[in-house]
C-alpha cells in the first residue's frame, strides 16, 4: 500500500494557527507538505524505530541495524527512523562541548533516500560545565542547573551562553546537511522537560518549576530562533514531554514555535498512558515520540501498543520505539506491530 501525498502551496496553510501552518513560515514546501500529510493521515500511522546515538559505538551507536532487524523479523521497514547526535554522558575539553554533538550521517541520509522520513533528538551537553564535567568528573547531561544557572545561558557574555550557542552552532551545521540534500527533518530537542532528570528540566524543588517552565520556554524559542536565521527551513519541530510526570502543558513553548506534539513514555501497559488528551488538545499532530517497555524483560507487545493506539490513541501519526532491550525485535510481536492495518511503513507514504 502507498499513500501519495502531493498538494499545491496555496492549500499548505489556510488559516492562522490551523494544523497545517508550519511553525516556520518561511518552512520549504516539501516541509510544509509533510505536515500537511502528517495531519490528514486518517487514522493511519507511520510506524518507526530509533536507530541509535551518532557519534558513538557499540549496540547504541547509530547504524542501519534496528531497521535491517525489523525488515528481516517483519518483511517491512519503518516509515520513521531516528538518530540522537547528542550522547550528553561524554565529556570534552572547555569551551569544545560542541565536539560531542555530530547530527550528521549518511545512513541517515540513504534512508531518507529510501522514502524514510529522519527524526532527529538530543541528550545535548549540559552548557553549565565546561567540559560538560558535573563536579564528579562525568558527563553533565544529567546535572541539574539551577534557574540562576538557567538564566545564564540566555544572558549574553555568560560562559554558559557562550557554550550554547557553540552547541547551536554545531546543531546547525548538521541539520543545514540535511537541507543541501532536501531532506526535511522531523526535530526533537529538549525532550521530556517535565521530567527532573535533564539539565533542561524540571527542579525536584517543585516550587522552583514556574521559574524554569518559563525559561524552558525562552530556550526553545531561542534554539528556533536561531535556527530560523540560520535558513533552515527544513524542520518540523517535535515537543514531547513525559507521559509519567505532571505539568506536561506548563512547559508548552507556544503554537508559533512547535509543529508535533507527542509523549515520551516507557510502560509496560499501553492502555494506562497518560496524558494523550491533555496534548492532543493543543491542536497539533500528535506522535509518540520515544516508546518502550519500563520492564526491560522482552516480554512488551508491541502489537498490543499498535492495537491501544488505534483503540485509545486514534489521532497518533507516528511511533518511534527505542532500540537495545526497548526495541521491538527484543521484544513480542514485533510481526503484528508493523503489518497491522493501520500502519504505514518504508515508502508507503510519499510526500513530493
Amino acid at each position: 500500500m502507498e499513500l501519495k501525498y502531493i498538494l499545491f502551496g496555496v492549500l499548505l496553510c489556510y488559516s492562522a494557527g490551523s494544523v497545517l501552518c508550519t511553525a516556520n513560515s518561511g518552512a520549504n514546501g516539501k516541509t510544509k507538505k509533510l505536515l500537511a500529510a502528517l495531519s490528514n493521515l486518517r487514522g493511519k500511522v507511520l510506524s518507526g524505530v530509533f536507530g541509535g546515538y551518532n557519534n558513538h559505538g557499540g549496540e547504541i551507536g547509530f547504524s542501519l541495524d534496528q531497521a535491517n532487524r525489523i525488515n528481516q523479523y517483519t518483511g517491512k521497514s519503518p516509515a520513521v527512523y531516528g538518530i540522537d547526535c547528542s550522547p550528553g554522558w561524554l565529556t570534552a575539553a572547555a569551551y569544545h562541548e560542541a565536539d560531542i554533538i555530530e547530527c550528521m550521517h549518511p545512513q541517515a541520509v540513504e534512508y531518507a533516500n529510501r522514502g524514510g522520513f529522519i527524526t532527529v533528538s538530543h541528550h545535548l551537553p549540559n552548557p553549565q560545565y565546561a567540559g560538560n564535567r558535573n563536579k564528579d568528573g562525568d558527563g553533565a547531561f544529567k546535572t541539574n542547573i539551577t534557574n540562576t544557572e538557567f538564566a545564564a545561558i540566555l544572558q549574553e557574555g555568560a560562559p554558559q551562553r557562550n557554550r550554547w550557542w557553540n552547541m547551536m552552532e554545531k546543531i546547525a551545521k548538521g541539520l543545514q546537511g540535511y537541507k543541501d540534500r532536501g531532506i526535511t527533518v522531523l526535530y526533537r530537542p529538549l525532550h521530556e522537560m517535565n521530567g527532573d532528570w535533564f539539565w533542561w528540566g524540571a527542579l525536584q524543588d517543585e516550587s522552583q518549576n514556574g521559574e524554569r517552565q518559563r525559561l524552558y520556554k525562552l530556550l526553545w524559542q531561542d534554539l528556533f530562533y536561531f535556527m530560523q536565521k540560520k535558513g533552515l527551513d527544513n524542520l518540523l519541530w517535535v515537543w514531547s514531554p513525559d507521559q509519567s510526570r505532571a505539568f506536561k502543558t506548563n512547559y508548552y513553548p507556544g503554537d508559533n514555535f512547535v509543529d508535533i506534539v507527542g509523549l515520551d513514555g516507557y510502560v509496560d501497559n499501553p492502555t494506562q498512558i497518560q496524558g494523550y488528551d491533555e496534548i492532543s488538545r493543543l491542536g497539533k499532530p500528535f506522535a509518540f515520540a520515544e516508546v518502550g517497555p519500563s520492564t526491560t524483560n522482552g516480554q512488551f507487545d508491541y502489537d498490543w501498543f499498535v492495537k491501544t493506539i488505534a483503540s485509545k490513541y486514534p489521532k497518533t501519526v507516528y511511533f518511534m520505539p527505542w532500540n537495545a532491550e526497548w526495541s521491538p525485535v527484543n521484544n513480542k510481536n514485533p510481526w503484528g506491530a508493523y503489518n497491522n492495518g493501520i500502519v504505514l511503513n518504508l515508502g508507503e507514504l510519499r510526500v513530493r
